[in-house]
């Protein structure tokens, strides 16, 4: 557990990691994610051991642990770049740990050989890193974590030096063995998509403050910010600035472009906001933008005429580029649709999908998160 934890590097002006408070559930897969520079790595090495907390608590297991030494504290760790010792076997890259331990010869082989089965690198044993592909390096880096059936791991980008099939297939296999282990995890990554995929909660870092901890669908559906809605999603959501305004006895989102009426369940909810929450801007996925090639019925509300700017067609989706105004917006389509360069369209939102945001502190406002 952090308790409102902080971290300050000497000659900074702002804190690292600015009171960070979080309790780690026993057995999850808990993944940090944000920018560069966000804090992450500083959490994970702090909860490590390799980095001293200027003020604050931690607690593993409900122990104190601010100034135990890092290998007191039952945790494994795994780099990004292997930390693998090139002189060594692979059989005794994964034992080191447990040598270090004066664990017994006969438990050395058999925990080594059993995570060696597990990670299928039991034909690597005699080999040297210098041998082996990345993808091999990375696999023999977590049997040596694993071999020492610690309380916690801790990783840290493991993954970001290899290519995108070999990540997406080891990324697989990491979920698989968290599951099997049921060893509490705590996983660092700048990639949303890594983070939405491996985490059972994830934690978004924005210049050491976290911004929302939640389970992937929440932080997708629910975001409780404008960054937090832009850094999670691929493409990112579209953002529209404008007001709600009210308008015999109904709500509408307006701008210059466009008035669009919304569904009943936000009538309450704006009901409650405060008169100075009006300026806002509207949040829609692209998977929640309706685009037509016809025009609007007469009487038809909340369609804007626009011009398409691209098409980028990825397979099994297209994602189209348009514009209305200054307003740029990216829709996912039917692949088998073709919009070209300049065709004119028009756009629409589906109004249950809606986000609203506070302009000025970037809030959740007038949802289910506001």
């Amino acid at each position: 557990m952090f308790n409102h934890v902080f971290k300050r590097y000497k000659g900074e002006s702002r804190p690292a990691v600015n009171d960070f408070h979080l309790s780690i559930e026993e057995g999850e897969f808990l993944v940090l994610v944000g920018p560069s520079g966000c804090g992450k790595s500083t959490t994970l090495r702090m909860l490590a051991g390799l980095e001293e907390i200027s003020s604050g608590e931690l607690y593993i297991d409900d122990k104190y642990v601010n100034y135990v030494s890092p290998k007191d504290r039952d945790i494994a760790m795994v780099f990004q770049n292997y930390a693998l010792y090139p002189n060594m076997t692979v059989f005794e890259n994964i034992a080191l740990g447990l040598k270090l331990r004066k664990t017994a010869k006969y438990e050395i082989d058999l925990r080594v050989n059993r995570v060696t089965k597990i990670l299928e690198i039991s034909h690597l044993l005699d080999r040297n890193p210098s041998q082996l592909s990345g993808g091999q390096k990375q696999r023999v880096a977590l049997g040596r974590a694993i071999a020492r059936e610690p309380q916690v791991f801790l990783m840290d980008e493991p993954l970001s030096n290899l290519d995108a099939k070999l990540r997406a297939q080891t990324r697989a296999e990491i979920i698989k063995l968290q599951s099997d282990l049921k060893r509490t995890t705590v996983y660092v990554t700048h990639d949303q998509v890594e983070a939405m995929t491996m985490g059972t909660r994830i934690v978004v870092m924005k210049d050491g403050v976290i911004q929302q901890v939640a389970p992937p669908w929440q932080l997708y559906n629910e975001p409780a910010n404008l960054f937090v809605a832009g850094f999670i999603g691929s493409p990112q959501m579209n953002f529209i600035p404008g007001n709600v305004i009210r308008d015999e006895g109904r709500f509408y989102f307006t701008n210059r472009r466009m008035k669009l009426l919304l569904p009943e369940k936000f009538d309450v909810r704006f009901e409650r906001m405060t008169r100075q929450v009006r300026n806002v801007v509207l949040g829609v996925r692209p998977e929640h933008v309706v685009l037509r090639q016809e025009l609007p019925a007469e009487g038809e509300e909340g369609f804007v005429p626009s011009i398409v700017l691209m098409t980028e067609v990825t397979g099994a989706d297209s994602y189209v580029h348009a514009a209305f105004g200054e307003t740029k917006i990216i829709a996912r389509t039917d692949p088998e649709v073709i919009y070209r360069t300049d065709d004119s369209v028009v756009v629409g939102f589906n109004p249950d999908k809606l986000h609203f945001f506070d302009e000025n502190t970037g809030a959740a406002v007038g949802g289910d998160e506001g």
